[in-house]
């Protein structure tokens, strides 16, 4: 079993993807990808992160959502952090990440963050959110 910390990602953007496992893969980080709901299932059905990022706009503007509702049915991720990446701020104006508290009622992420994301910021998120899982893998 490896004691290194995994992270998954699910995006439609391979450049996306592949940047963040070259990023976190240099530092250490196990990083599996998905390109989309179902690849994304079935990886899920074979793989344990200790992360997860999610795209809200894949197949359909609304697939994030979709695939974290099942994400989070399954009790083996209930406590897994669960981020949504989106670039609708981009577009619209008007992000998720401003919305934070509201959405976490009813969507069951922990988090939300609006594209473009530098990896310098997802490796704040990751480190904040895992700070614990760390230390309990040192005992």
């Amino acid at each position: 079993m490896s004691d290194k910390t995994k992270l998954m990602f699910v995006d439609d953007d391979t450049t996306f993807l592949e940047a963040q496992v070259a990023f976190f893969g240099a530092r250490g980080y196990e990083v599996r990808t998905a390109e989309g709901c179902e690849e994304a299932i079935a990886l899920l059905a074979n793989e344990s992160p200790d992360m997860i990022f999610v795209d809200l706009m894949m197949e359909h503007s609304d697939s994030g959502f979709t695939l974290a509702r099942r994400i989070r049915r399954d009790p083996r991720f209930e406590n897994v952090p669960l981020v949504m990446l989106s670039g609708v701020a981009s577009v619209t104006g008007a992000g998720f990440a401003r919305e934070q508290d509201s959405l976490r009622s009813w969507s069951h992420l922990d988090e939300f963050v609006d594209k473009p994301v530098s990896e310098r910021q997802l490796l704040a998120i990751v480190e904040r959110r895992l700070s614990g899982v760390a230390e309990e893998r040192r005992r």
